[in-house]
């Protein structure tokens, strides 16, 4: 007597199916979803947050939703430390880069680089590209243009215009009202912070 076994396709996933699925995933993991193309978002996310929407609005919307201020040096490493950072590893990144190879035995032919590079780039490429097509879309001299796409934006602010501070850093005694009822409200819990 003698068994027949029949094979049933697999619907786990397309990539699982071919004999090199792993071959691609490595190539998508090692180039897509790698710290080159996260260091190059965290980058234009701190830019965008603490340059185009405004570091102190940005303070101010912390504020609002912890109920204090943090520390003041939090303004300095979202407006300098951390896109410097970030820059500087990702640069080491490509300096430091060495072609993906599978078990440190197999090399991956040029072509597949150049489809990783692909992968990267498709996300990378986004946000230089919307700047760029914001500048073309503005009026003026070109210098006028960058300015007013990487300047804060005026009324940005979170809060609403009666409880913004008038030149001078202002502490809330509590939350504002989520409600968006007049005036803050008294906090229903007690904030315990504590040094280390």
């Amino acid at each position: 007597m003698h068994a027949t076994f029949q094979h049933e396709p697999s619907t786990k996933s397309c990539f699982s199916l071919p004999q090199g699925g792993m071959y691609v995933f490595q190539l998508f993991d090692y180039y897509a979803a790698s710290g080159v193309c996260l260091l190059w978002v965290a980058f234009f996310e701190c830019i965008a947050v603490a340059w185009v929407y405004g570091v102190d609005n940005f303070y101010d919307a912390i504020e609002d939703m912890i109920g204090y201020r943090p520390n003041p040096w939090m303004k300095w490493s979202w407006s300098v430390i951390t896109p410097l950072l970030c820059v500087g590893c990702f640069v080491f990144s490509l300096v430091k880069y060495k072609p993906l190879t599978y078990n440190k035995v197999y090399e991956y032919p040029d072509w597949s680089i150049g489809v990783g590079w692909t992968l990267a780039l498709a996300s990378m490429i986004c946000i230089p590209m919307v700047v760029v097509i914001k500048i073309i879309q503005s009026d003026g001299p070109l210098i006028e243009r960058i300015k007013a796409v990487a300047a804060p934006l005026g009324g940005a602010s979170s809060r609403p215009a009666d409880h913004r501070s008038k030149g001078k850093a202002c502490e809330l005694a509590y939350p504002l009202d989520p409600n968006g009822n007049n005036g803050p409200i008294k906090p229903t819990h007690t904030i315990v912070e504590t040094m280390m």
